[in-house]
């Protein structure tokens, strides 16, 4: 049974601290008058996703279009934390699910006559964002900007007339403080991780989930998520929070620094209304490290075997963090697939990457889960910072030796405020304000890649991994077992035709 969900107050207590989850300042929003907790809120909000293919992908293009369109955990959680704030006049839109473009989007809002409309983004899906917020704007309604991006361009997104504040860290604790200061009528001085053109309140620190409640997906377009990694209907779901490692190609929120964990009795409650409630066949864990603490994995495993729960679900790992123990019970609790972070095949580069890996660690790792009967997935980054052809052939002759059932190829993108980035403005492979500048809309191409032929690297890895012989099997099996027969041949399809008479270079 669902739990009840907690109050999210901005009260002040005896000895002046605030209440509850806020984070406010004892001199502004925590003085703040709070409403009775009865009261039914009037503010009308919505929490937007909109489209975010953009330039700046990672990802080549035939992979992007076909990939899928997954729900958006962190406005659900947000979506939960104001209903608990009480306010219930919320919406979630969510454009590519619903396949809305920009004026779409704005005819909807217009039907809903927002007060506040909440925009997540991150900094390569800025401008689908920032189309959003005009489109926000345009109902007259209060607009904030929020998601990972913001917290190293809080400032810089105001520059763009249409957004009105930005939250920068948990915008579980900064909307239901924001809306509770506007619908009083004042100004929302003093919340933590708020940030307007006149005051600035800092980063929200990081709440541990559980005690937020599980994310809203009531009014979402659930029919419409899919992946070309699961069969439908399928959810994602988080069940820890953070990552101690310092990969230098990975951006990090402040709040990603401290690891968080919710209970197996927690984590197996949802993934049981999910199957339950919606139907869903497949859970793809959305943790940065679902392994990282295995004590607590071992105890889910054990509860998911004692409730009876029959669902299939995958989940984010590292190859240092899967004992073979681990994968066993793993493996006899419905998981059907490991997303290991793998990077690269050459010994340098993953040192340079910082991974704190060894290509014997990703041998052994993969191999375990194959033989304890969970598929593996392999993450690759190409193109890194003076990769050399050789370097970049070790990476796609390691995804092909080892048994891995899928692979994703990622061309390797300087975010910033990542090390990466500091390397390659060092390097002279980039300009030192390109972000600032996008975030501004001033640049209408891709920042650079660090190699001249990034981009047709990965199309060459992916042809040599998918289109090999040894791929017959392991394919025919997952779109059996997907039902995503469509989606993968067109795929393939398309990988074929790209075909370069320069693939022989490499």
């Amino acid at each position: 049974m669902r739990k009840t969900l907690p109050v999210i107050s901005t009260s002040v207590s005896s000895n002046g601290a605030s209440g509850g989850c806020s984070t406010a300042a004892p001199d502004t929003a925590s003085a703040r008058r709070a409403l009775p907790r009865w009261r039914k809120r009037k503010l009308r909000i919505a929490l937007v996703r909109h489209h975010d293919l953009c330039l700046n992908t990672r990802q080549i293009s035939q992979i992007q279009r076909r990939a899928g369109v997954l729900p958006h955990l962190g406005l659900g959680y947000i979506h939960t934390a104001l209903k608990s704030a009480g306010f219930h006049n919320v919406i979630q839109i969510d454009t590519p699910a619903l396949g809305l473009d920009s004026e779409g989007l704005r005819k909807l809002l217009a039907d809903f006559g927002p007060d506040l409309v909440g925009v997540s983004t991150t900094t390569p899906g800025l401008p689908g964002a920032v189309e959003a917020c005009e489109a926000a704007k345009s109902t007259g309604a209060k607009v904030i900007l929020g998601g990972p991006h913001t917290e190293v361009y809080a400032r810089e997104n105001l520059y763009h007339s249409c957004i009105d504040y930005v939250g920068v860290g948990e915008g579980i604790t900064i909307m239901p403080e924001l809306a509770e200061a506007l619908e009083q009528g004042e100004e929302p001085v003093g919340i933590r991780g708020l940030v307007g053109r006149e005051f600035d309140g800092g980063a929200a620190p990081m709440v541990n989930l559980e005690d937020v409640g599980w994310p809203e997906r009531e009014g979402l377009p659930m029919d419409r998520y899919f992946s070309i990694m699961a069969p439908k209907p399928f959810a994602t779901m988080i069940s820890s929070r953070g990552c101690p490692f310092k990969c230098s190609f990975c951006f990090k929120q402040a709040v990603d620094k401290k690891s968080m964990y919710r209970s197996p009795e927690d984590v197996v409650g949802e993934m049981t209304e999910l199957q339950k409630r919606w139907g869903v066949k497949e859970i793809m864990f959305y943790d940065d490290v679902f392994t990282l603490h295995r004590g607590r994995v071992r105890e889910i495993c054990e509860l998911i075997g004692r409730t009876g729960l029959k669902v299939r679900w995958e989940a984010p790992t590292r190859v240092d963090l899967v004992p073979e123990k681990l994968l066993e019970a793993m493996a006899g609790a419905g998981c059907v697939r490991l997303r290991f972070g793998i990077e690269h095949g050459d010994s340098d580069i993953l040192e340079r990457m910082r991974k704190e890996s060894d290509i014997g660690k990703i041998e052994r790792a993969v191999t375990s889960a194959h033989e304890a009967g969970i598929k593996g997935f392999g993450y690759f980054i190409v193109g890194w910072l003076d990769e050399s052809k050789e370097q970049f052939r070790r990476t796609v002759d390691l995804a092909c030796r080892i048994p891995l059932d899928y692979a994703s190829f990622y061309t390797a993108t300087p975010l910033p405020g990542t090390p990466l980035h500091t390397e390659s403005v060092a390097a002279g492979r980039i300009p030192a304000d390109y972000w600032d500048r996008f975030v501004r809309g001033e640049f209408d191409q891709r920042i650079g890649y660090l190699v001249p032929d990034a981009q047709q690297r990965a199309q060459i890895a992916y042809r040599k991994f998918f289109l090999r012989r040894d791929m017959a099997r392991p394919l025919i099996s997952h779109m059996a077992s997907t039902g995503q027969w469509l989606n993968t041949l067109d795929g393939l399809r398309s990988l074929a035709k790209s075909t370069s008479n320069t693939d022989r270079d490499f």
